[in-house]
């Protein structure tokens, strides 16, 4: 769980993505799932890439929605892993 507040941070988010033309009930965030993979890459990799990986996951999942965000993620720690 995350230690972030809800109410604290999603204002925010939804303003920001308002501003990008993006509706605000379009913006589903899980911050514990985007904190779970950037905290491999930070540690397993290298921590300058862990907001990185958060943008790749992002493109792939509008590019291929076919494919669940944890496919995703999961394919994103196995290419770290497999570099190791």
């Amino acid at each position: 769980m995350s230690d972030l507040d809800d109410a604290a941070w999603r204002p925010w988010v939804e303003h920001v993505a308002a501003a990008l033309g993006v509706l605000p009930g379009d913006v589903d965030i899980d911050i514990d799932f985007i904190h779970a993979l950037t905290q491999v890459v930070a540690h397993e990799f290298q921590r300058p890439m862990a907001p990185v990986s958060a943008y790749v996951l992002g493109l792939a999942a509008a590019l291929h929605p076919e494919r669940s965000l944890d496919d995703l993620r999961d394919e994103i720690v196995r290419v770290i892993r497999s570099d190791a």
